[in-house]
């Protein structure tokens, strides 16, 4: 990929500073108020998927940064040729001397609205001789000027991609029947698309079957618990025009017409990514995609399943996905992901101008221009409540590897500490009518679960009031979740083949035991009765030092035979993907 970012200037409201992209990733989501440019960026990504980008470039100027690639630089700097006016000795060639010093170098340039290549800035690499002296290197006029022609014809990593875009404006009519299939971008041509793969007499089973099979199975995926189809259908209307129509087991046929605009638009999506590259023989990875505001009328919790939809897809097909939004849930959904960014474009009413978002304190101060409040985009969608840092520990790595990477902490949910004995200061029930001395986890979230250890000594044992009290007022909770250990502390669910390796030992400790005290006691009476003591011959070991090691050695299939481990992860995830559904 040898252009790796591109921005332009003196193009709409791009008027004063180049604007655009520092780099591309998979999913580039653009964030900014309405009217500040966000749809202007998406040209510039057009104009890129092209053979040649000289002939769909804007009216503008580009400034391109990348890598010279090896190809290019031999079709500039031939190895059987030797120029003086280039500066070559007699004892190499343009490509010794030259071409291979700029192989993998960084490279900038602006390309004026004619295609001129100015303010070329690169750096050749240095090379030495047998003896590992430094080989002087000069590059002259003449070879500045084979640079910028170099440089000019780098591709993009979008070169010969298709590019696909939906509009804001959208909608999904009825339709007359038309021989030729095309969807356009405001949603025009999508009827016609699902009459012909309905009703086609040639290859009627394929057809059918990317309608009622793919795009169904998808649409039912991502609305989940909101909707049910059992089939698509069309009907042809007394004036010729054919309508879709929507099956559910309930409510019978309900043509589109009578449905919301939320649900066209993820129709829309999916006809996109799902049939127009099987309709155009194309696949997935031959796109570039570009949605712009799936957030119209659309609900939060429905725009969550579609967003995770598109990022599944564009992972698994390796096709880059262009998003603008002013939504935050689209930036609560992609904030913890490698392979996405986000690109925020502002206007101070003259100019607008870019920037990338990475840090956390950058994304805060996007809250404003999405017109949220700071706990819609910062704050988790649940809190696990535990004991404190160690168990935090456990619990996320734990999470991860049991949802197969699915959840992440501060994405989905969020670890915060009640203090163990603390435990009996708090309450999580109403918090209007609570105890005023107590503290009310629940008003800082109302989904909760929290992770409590037993401190039983046997199986007859009973448990602490204040964990009784947690238990009783977690079940009034809707969205709640109480994990009370099997074992005496959360510890206890490490096997001894974990615990060896985490701290390095020559063999294998034994499993500790159900209720065996893990940790040593401060009772004088308990002393060396511990699993650290007893077992792994140490007077201590610090707990946060055993859960980080921990983590490397530890798999859902070693931890799934430990008491409840496996059953109890079950629910917490499932309670998680309620809280984030």
């Amino acid at each position: 990929m040898p252009i790796t970012g591109v921005k332009i200037k003196g193009l709409s409201c791009f008027t004063t500073e180049f604007c655009g992209f520092d780099e591309f990733k998979l999913i580039n989501v653009i964030i900014g108020r309405n009217n500040t440019g966000k749809s202007q960026l998406l040209k510039i990504i057009q104009s890129l998927c092209s053979p040649d980008h000289t002939k769909s470039r804007l009216p503008a100027s580009y400034r391109f940064t990348g890598t010279f690639d090896e190809v290019t630089l031999q079709g500039i700097f031939a190895n059987s040729q030797r120029s003086g006016a280039l500066g070559v000795p007699n004892t190499d060639s343009n490509w010794t001397f030259h071409g291979l010093r700029f192989v993998d170098t960084p490279v900038s340039w602006i390309e004026n609205a004619h295609g001129s290549v100015n303010d070329l800035s690169h750096q050749a690499k240095e090379m030495s001789d047998a003896l590992g002296r430094i080989l002087s290197h000069q590059v002259n006029e003449a070879t500045e000027m084979e640079l910028a022609k170099a440089a000019s014809r780098l591709k993009s990593p979008f070169t010969d991609k298709i590019f696909r875009h939906m509009l804001a404006d959208r909608d999904i009519r009825n339709e007359p029947a038309a021989a030729k299939l095309a969807l356009r971008s405001d949603g025009q041509g999508a009827t016609n698309i699902i009459r012909d793969h309905l009703i086609r007499a040639d290859n009627i089973m394929v057809t059918r079957r990317r309608i009622q099979d793919e795009l169904r199975g998808a649409l039912n995926h991502i609305f989940g618990p909101d909707g049910s189809f059992s089939a698509i259908s069309v009907q042809q209307h007394e004036d010729g025009e054919w309508e879709i129509f929507l099956e559910e087991a309930e409510k019978g046929l309900i043509p589109l017409s009578s449905s919301g605009s939320g649900l066209k638009t993820v129709i829309l999506v999916l006809l996109n990514l799902l049939v127009i590259p099987t309709l155009e023989n194309k696949a997935a990875s031959d796109y570039v995609f570009a949605f712009e505001e799936l957030e119209n009328n659309l609900h939060p919790a429905l725009l969550r399943r579609l967003l995770r939809f598109i990022d599944g897809f564009a992972d698994e097909h390796q096709c880059p996905i262009f998003l603008t939004t002013h939504s935050s849930a689209t930036l609560d959904q992609f904030s913890r992901s490698d392979h996405a960014q986000f690109v925020r474009v502002s206007h101070d009413g003259t100019a607008a101008s870019t920037q990338t978002i990475s840090a956390h304190f950058d994304h805060s101060q996007v809250v404003g221009d999405l017109g949220a409040r700071a706990s819609d985009i910062l704050q988790a969608n649940g809190i696990i409540w535990v004991e404190g840092p160690s168990d935090a520990i456990y619990l996320n790595h734990w999470i991860e590897t049991f949802s197969e990477g699915s959840l992440l902490e501060g994405r989905d949910y969020a670890c915060a500490f009640y203090g163990g004995s603390l435990l009996s200061r708090t309450t999580l029930s109403d918090p209007t009518a609570a105890n005023p001395e107590l503290i009310k986890l629940i008003q800082l979230n109302r989904n909760a679960a929290m992770v409590c250890d037993s401190d039983r000594s046997s199986k007859s044992s009973s448990l602490k009031k204040r964990v009784l009290k947690a238990q009783e007022e977690m079940a009034k909770l809707r969205n709640g979740y109480m994990w009370v250990t099997a074992g005496k502390e959360i510890e206890t669910y490490l096997p001894g083949s974990v615990i060896g390796k985490a701290l390095s030992l020559k063999a294998d400790p034994v499993d500790p035991a159900q209720f065996e005290l893990f940790f040593p006691s401060a009772s004088k009476s308990k002393k060396g009765d511990s699993y650290v003591e007893a077992k792994l011959n140490r007077a201590s070991i610090d707990k946060v030092e055993l859960a980080l090691a921990s983590r490397e050695h530890t798999t859902s299939a070693i931890m799934a035979p430990r008491f409840d481990w496996a059953e109890r992860m079950r629910e917490l995830v499932a309670t998680i993907r309620t809280w984030n559904d």
